[in-house]
Formats: structure tokens, sequence, C-alpha cells
């Protein structure tokens, strides 16, 4: 094997050896910015928090106390399991206040911190389809479409039987406190993997040991130019904006290949933006208002079920969703009655100039 290429059972070893981690998005960024300490400061007559992270570097974060504040604690939360984890994080201001700086220093630094080797983040490719039969055309390794944890797979291996997946985790030599914290964060595969995977249980007669000799774990490709792990979204016109930017589409090349018409592969949804940042990433949407309904409907559905979902298939995101506004294109969203439930899908933050000579 390559030098970055693992099985799962060297992987296993290492997450239960404590090298490395499996935790989600907001466990990530919590710890990111927790790791580097924070001070105690007084501000306009009242105490705030200080977080180090934000003030390292030629070009760091000026002032902006409450906005960090905001989105630690939003972060926390959703890091401890709570309704953050179903919301996103949303900027508003008047335009050139440093809302969008604010974000790129965020994601900028998250790129920096899951670069570190005991930070990196893996996912998953099945190879030796071939041995599968035809269905698969010549494609001979798929992988992850949405960079799933290789904890995910091991969380799914036998199946959707919750009970024989923790026992074969068991006999990887996991004890019950860390099996029950796994699945304290347990989520089903994606639907192309879910149904790849079962015809590679099909294909070995359910065997677990045999399973492994077609899944390679790999590290997840770092690239913010590519948005991969970190992503933005910026509207488009809106007449040529739609739903595939952000969720992908029926791929015809897939379709020459692939005979089977239920295989959910035949979507490619690493052509959306989404799916490339689903595996612990964070997607950045730059005006969110500012998209046209369609869109602004994706975005419910994506941030409440942190799922792309298309045709009835679905693919979960492990994603820390955070946007930006304009003052008028909220205001404008906010009258609208109908617009209520993405409102309420989302913790607005306002966001004013730096007024302070000092700091400026």
């Amino acid at each position: 094997m390559g030098r970055n290429i693992e099985t799962l059972d060297q992987h296993l070893l290492k997450v239960r050896e404590g090298s490395r981690r499996f935790e989600n998005a907001f466990q990530s960024v919590s710890r990111m910015i927790l790791e580097k300490g924070f001070d105690k400061v007084q501000v306009n007559g009242n105490v705030t928090y200080d977080f180090h992270i934000f003030r390292e570097g030629k070009k760091h974060l000026i002032g902006m106390y409450d906005e960090i504040t905001s989105l630690v604690s939003f972060v926390d939360d959703g890091a401890k399991g709570g309704p953050a984890r179903e919301l996103a994080f949303v900027l508003v201001g008047e335009p050139g206040n440093g809302k969008t700086f604010f974000v790129d220093a965020l994601c900028t630094k998250y790129i920096e911190f899951i670069s570190k080797t005991e930070n990196q983040r893996l996912t998953f490719r099945f190879k030796g389809l071939k041995e599968l039969g035809d269905q698969y055309g010549n494609i001979e390794v798929i992988e992850s479409q949405t960079y799933e944890d290789p904890m995910v797979l091991a969380m799914n291996l036998a199946g959707h039987n919750i009970d024989a997946n923790k026992e074969w985790l068991i006999e990887k030599g996991f004890n019950e406190t860390q099996i029950e914290n796994f699945f304290l964060d347990y989520r089903p595969l994606g639907a192309c993997s879910d149904y790849i995977l079962n015809d590679i249980r099909q294909h070995n007669d359910g065997n677990l040991d045999m399973m492994l000799r077609h899944i390679e774990i790999v590290p997840i490709p770092l690239s913010p130019t590519r948005g991969v792990l970190v992503g933005k979204y910026a509207p488009k016109d809106k007449i040529t904006a739609k739903s595939s930017d952000l969720l992908g589409e029926e791929d015809l090349k897939r379709m020459l290949k692939i005979a089977d018409a239920n295989n959910p592969y035949l979507y490619n949804v690493k052509k959306g933006a989404l799916a490339r940042v689903a595996g612990g990433g964070i997607h950045f949407s730059d005006e969110i208002f500012k998209n046209k309904r369609d869109l602004v409907l994706v975005y419910l559905s994506v941030i409440q079920n942190r799922t792309i979902e298309l045709d009835g298939y679905k693919w979960p995101m492990d994603t820390l969703i955070i946007a930006t506004s304009n003052n008028a294109e909220y205001g404008d969203f906010q009258s609208l009655e109908t617009e209520a439930p993405v409102i309420d899908r989302t913790l607005i933050v306002n966001m004013a100039h730096n007024t302070n000579h000092e700091l400026q």
C-alpha cells in the first residue's frame, strides 16, 4: 500500500490508542479555538473573552469581541450536541464591515488546523469492484462522495444492525465506553456508500473481515481552492443558478458505465458545493439571502437535516454552516412571512462597524 493508504484495521487501532480522533465538525472547530486559549478582557465596561487564535498572524481580526464570542458559543453548543447542530450561523451587517473577512479568517485557521497530522481528516474508498461483477462497468475504485469518516463506515459495516456493529467493534478491542461515545455521533452511510457496501457484503456472504479487503483509508485531499473541507458559495444570477450548484446532479458518464438504474452512484454529488465539505468541513454561504427562493429552500432542508437529498437518495453531512448577509437583503427577506421557517433555522448575529478609533 502507498504511504498514505491504510486498512480499516490500522485506522481503528490508532483511534483505539488515542493517536487519532473521531469528532464532528463542531467538535473540531471548538477544539481548534479553545486549544489556543483565551483571556478575560473588559470592552466598553463589559467583561468578555478574547480568543487568542483570532489574534494570530499579520492580518488578524481586530475587535469583533461580541461576534467572536457568539461564534464560539454557537460552535461549543453544537459540539455538545445542542440545537446549533440544526442551525446556521449568520452574520448580518452593512457592506464592508468585515463579515467576509471574519469567515475567511476562520476558514483559513481551520485549514491550517486540519493540515496537522494529529488533526488530519480521513475518508475511505472501495476497491476491487470488478470482483463484484459487471454492474460497475470498468470502475475499479470508488471514493466516498461526501468524504465520510472511516468510523462512520465502521459503525455501519454489519449493515443497519446497531448491536452487530457494536459487537464487531468490541472484537476490535474497543471498550463499551468508547463505543457508546462513538454512537453518540452515529449517522448512516450516504446512499452510494451504503449501496456499494451492501454489494460487497453480499459478495463476501456477510463476512466482515473478508469485506475489509475492499476498503482503503485515505486522507481527504485538502484544497480550499477546490472547496474541499472549506468551501464558499456565492449567489449567482437568479436565471442561471440551480440547486445542482449545491447538491450535485446525475452524471452522464456514470450512466454509461453503471448498469443498475437504482445505483445512487449515478449521482455525482461532488459537483455540488455541499458534498465537498460534508466530511467535517465548513460551508460558507456568502450573501445567503440574495439567492433565489429555490436555493434558499435547499438551504432550509440542508441546515435542518444536515443531509444532501436527490430524488429520495440521502447523503448525511457533518458540516458547520456559516453565512453572511447585508442588512438590506436580510430586511427584505425577513419581511416575507413565508420565509419565517428559514429565519428560524439561523442564529442571526448583527455585526456593526468598528467605531473604536484606537482599534481602527
